[in-house]
Formats: structure tokens, sequence, C-alpha cells
């Protein structure tokens, strides 16, 4: 007998076909081919979405770009607009903190001689009293950053503020309790007024009269003008030989009798020769 390989041997199905192990293999294997184009087809769908948003992104061609130009041109100009009005703002603080506290000696500038507003009364200011009179002086100490003042008689004190003049020749006081912030804010609102006025070459007091207000200038005020000498004609040189003598008439004669008329002044004609000449 004849030996047969396994191959041979092996059984087959209707046709020459394999037995049903060899076909759902197969059928696997053919399964599993088809699927792969499917999923190298999905791959590149998928990147084109995402190759499309990084050209979009590379290129700049997105909807949002035009509105994002659009909005530049104004952010840049209110932000140059914040700019400018902070150093405005800036400068105008610097300018007022240097006219407030470091342009002038509030100190040396309290003494010397003042006159009270509309009077020639003066009032002496040494460097610790106010001096009001002879008998009567105030012991006084500044504090030139909060603008205020302290005064002391004996056993009574007070205080107040003062503020000068822009041309530093006025000075008012008014008593009172003020913080550093109630003389702050008063003073910028006088400062801008002053600063206006000056603008327009006049002066603005430092204070307004009112009670507790005590104004004071460097100069006299409600002096009485004095009436302007006037020319007079120089006097003749008969009127000044003319004598008072005591009963108010003038004479020109040295022993004070009347002056005599111009008619008995006046020399008689002369005619003696004439009667010589008829007789």
């Amino acid at each position: 007998m004849e030996e047969q390989s396994p191959a041979a041997g092996a059984p087959t199905g209707s046709g020459g076909r394999p037995p049903a192990e060899g076909r759902f293999r197969s059928a696997a294997t053919t399964a599993a081919t088809a699927q792969k184009p499917s999923s190298r087809r999905a791959a590149p769908s998928g990147e084109g979405d995402a190759g499309r948003e990084v050209r979009k992104g590379r290129g700049g061609r997105s909807n949002t770009a035009p509105s994002r130009k659009r909005r530049h041109p104004v952010r840049v100009a209110v932000v140059s607009v914040v700019i400018v009005v902070v150093l405005l703002v800036g400068a105008a603080a610097g300018g007022f903190a240097w006219l407030r506290w470091f342009s002038e000696d509030d100190a040396a500038d309290f003494t010397g001689t003042w006159y009270l507003a509309g009077t020639t009364a003066p009032i002496a200011i040494t460097e610790d009293r106010i001096q009001l009179t002879d008998d009567v002086s105030y012991r006084y100490a500044l504090n030139d950053q909060d603008k205020t003042f302290e005064l002391s008689f004996g056993n009574l004190k007070g205080g107040g503020r003062y503020r000068f003049s822009l041309d530093r020749n006025q000075l008012a006081l008014v008593d009172g309790d003020f913080s550093a912030a109630d003389t702050l804010g008063d003073d910028i609102t006088w400062t801008l007024r002053a600063l206006t006025e000056s603008a327009q070459g006049r002066v603005l007091a430092p204070g307004e009269a009112a009670r507790g207000v005590t104004l004071l200038s460097r100069t006299p005020t409600g002096t009485p003008s004095l009436p302007e000498a006037t020319d007079t004609p120089e006097a003749t040189a008969g009127e000044d030989a003319k004598a008072d003598t005591g009963d108010g008439s003038k004479s020109g004669n040295d022993d004070g009798g009347a002056e005599p008329d111009k008619a008995d002044a006046t020399p008689a004609p002369d005619t003696s020769d004439k009667a010589d000449d008829r007789a």
C-alpha cells in the first residue's frame, strides 16, 4: 500500500475547497485587509481639519483677524489719552507742592512789621511772639507743613491757620481748629483762583473779612491821601516890601503909616516957566 501525505489525506470540501476552518481564517484575513484602507482614509480627513486650522493660524486668515485690526487704533488712542492725563495731573500736583511747601520760607516771611488791613495800626511779629501793643503779646509756633499755628497767652491757648498771598505781601490768620486735610483742600481751591487772578494782573487776597479772620498787610492801608501841592505865582517886589502892621493892613512905608494915594503920589506939573514967559 502507498503511504499518503498529511496534506493529501486532509479532508477537502466539495469542489476541492478547504474545510470550514480554512474558510473562517481566510474570511478574517480578508476583513482585516479590508479595514486597513478605510483607517488610512479616515486619518487624512482628520489631519485635514487640523491642517486647515494650522494654516489659518499661520496665514492669519481667520475671521477674527479684521476685527482685531480695527480695535487696535482705538486701544492706542485710549492709552495715549490716559498717559497724557496722568502726566498733566502729576505736573499740576508737583507744581502745587513746590508752590505750597518749597518755594518760600514761611517762618521768615511771617516775621516783620504788619498792619491791620484798612488801618495804619502796626503789629510787630518776631520769631516767637506777636506783639499787638507794648503790653500785650502772644507767643506763637508755626507748623509750616500743615499751615497752622498755635497761640498762647498765659494760661490761655488757641490756634488757627494762616495763608499768604502769592506775592507774600498779605497774610490771613483764621481762628479755629484745622487739620492738614482741611488746609490742603482749601489751599488747592484758593491757589487755582489766585493763579487765575494773577494771569489777569490781579492779586487775590488770602482771605475774606469775616469773624475770626485777621487780615494783615505789609503796607499801611486806609491812610488819607494828602492834597497835592500847587504852584503859587511869585510875589512882586512891591508886595514883598509890604510889611504887616498888625491890624491887617499892609504898608510900604518904613514908619508903618498909610500908603499915599496914587493921586497924591503923582507929581504936579511945573508952570513957573510959563508964568515968567507971559510976564
